[in-house]
């Protein structure tokens, strides 16, 4: 099967979609399809090729890139509409079997002016989000080009059930992770000493985007409550509220934004792997919805303190394979925090069972369900 793979973002770049989207493209290859990344072409600077690609978001290079010139890019929303329209139009994508994106100005576009069966994937509930939507998602399932979505959750893959979109046209398929990154394994002494951490202080570590919209600022008032423990925040890309909250504490290290191998030992590092207790990430700002960061938590093999929340509770047990808190409660947290952090056996129980659950969800077998999935629909529309 030849997928063309269409976004709008510039690559590379540090974007957490981009690094879903990147490994997806490697599990695609991986499982056997031929894929064709159409992106966007770089206007001011060197075009980087598939090689410099590959690298960056450490898959193997085994897809063609095809970029496309379309609007001045410096106005971010004419952009992404542009290349809504001129993406579906390439000949790269014309030639695939299919058009895979998780891009609605693309989804739109391609829909209107491509040739291509059309796959959509989000992790966005955008029917319950934007109620006015529905209607507008309900017309795209009608479209006989439109085979269906791929939902991050089943949460966001109920939200379009119920805004009357054929359920057999929905598949939830959990995001993963490559096993491979995580080598080699590292003991919390040997990933404390390559981190330069205390080696014998309680480490409660988040890795992931440094906004106060991710829930950091709760994250903050539970290191202020514990003052005994080391708490560290991985993927500062600036002096931000954040940074600038954490400063006068002295049990917190902000660090900056890490690549991929240079962020793995955090988290090895860590007695308590953190998701700010928190819903604001998924019902205020509504950008987050089963973060990415789960899964690398889970396949770390340490215990996880996280809110209760709908989405998580899809992967996370309490008791079982983590440690779930009422969401925006930061005393509640504190003292499961605590009880966590005095009971290094309970850390481990719920580490190990954590890595244990997850260690199917590779890219990889990922890409094979949908492919699966994809499959089955053009035989349906045949």
């Amino acid at each position: 099967m030849h997928i063309a793979y269409a976004t709008d973002q510039l690559l590379p770049q540090t974007a957490t979609d981009t690094e879903q989207m990147m490994s997806m493209i490697g599990g695609f290859g991986t499982a056997g399809a031929d894929v064709t990344l159409v992106k966007p072409e770089h206007w001011f600077d060197p075009e980087p090729g598939r090689d410099v690609i590959a690298d960056y978001y450490q898959i193997d290079p085994d897809f063609e890139v095809a970029a496309v010139r379309s609007a001045y890019p410096n106005i971010r929303g004419i952009e992404k509409v542009a290349q809504g329209l001129v993406g579906p139009q390439h000949p790269a994508a014309r030639r695939a079997d299919v058009l895979y994106t998780r891009t609605l100005p693309i989804l739109f576009g391609a829909l209107l002016v491509g040739s291509r069966p059309v796959i959509y994937e989000t992790y966005r509930p955008w029917p319950r989000q934007q109620p006015w939507s529905a209607p507008i998602f309900r017309g795209v399932s009608r479209h006989p080009r439109f085979l269906g979505a791929v939902l991050h959750s089943d949460l966001a893959r109920q939200s379009y059930v119920d805004a009357g979109v054929d359920p057999d046209r929905l598949l939830t398929a959990h995001n993963g992770y490559d096993p491979e990154r995580l080598s080699p394994r590292l003991s919390r002494s040997e990933a404390r000493a390559r981190c330069d951490l205390p080696a014998e202080r309680p480490t409660v570590t988040y890795a992931g985007r440094v906004t106060m919209e991710k829930g950091l600022g709760l994250l903050l008032e539970m290191a202020q409550a514990l003052p005994e423990a080391q708490f560290v925040i991985v993927g500062s890309e600036g002096e931000g509220a954040v940074e600038r909250q954490a400063a006068p504490l002295d049990n917190v290290r902000v660090v900056s934004w890490q690549p991929f191998d240079d962020t793995v030992p955090y988290l090895y590092a860590a007695d308590v792997l953190i998701i700010p207790p928190t819903v604001a990430p998924l019902q205020d700002v509504g950008n987050t919805v089963l973060p990415m960061k789960t899964f690398l938590y889970m396949a770390a093999g340490r215990a996880i303190l996280a809110p209760a929340s709908p989405d998580l509770r899809e992967l996370l047990r309490d008791g079982e394979n983590a440690a779930l808190v009422p969401p925006d409660d930061a005393d509640a947290a504190t003292r499961r925090l605590r009880t966590l952090l005095d009971d290094s056996d309970e850390c481990d129980r719920l580490g190990h069972a954590a890595r244990d659950d997850i260690q199917e969800h590779t890219w990889p077998r990922r890409a094979e369900r949908i492919l699966r999935f994809i499959q089955e629909r053009l035989e349906q529309t045949r």
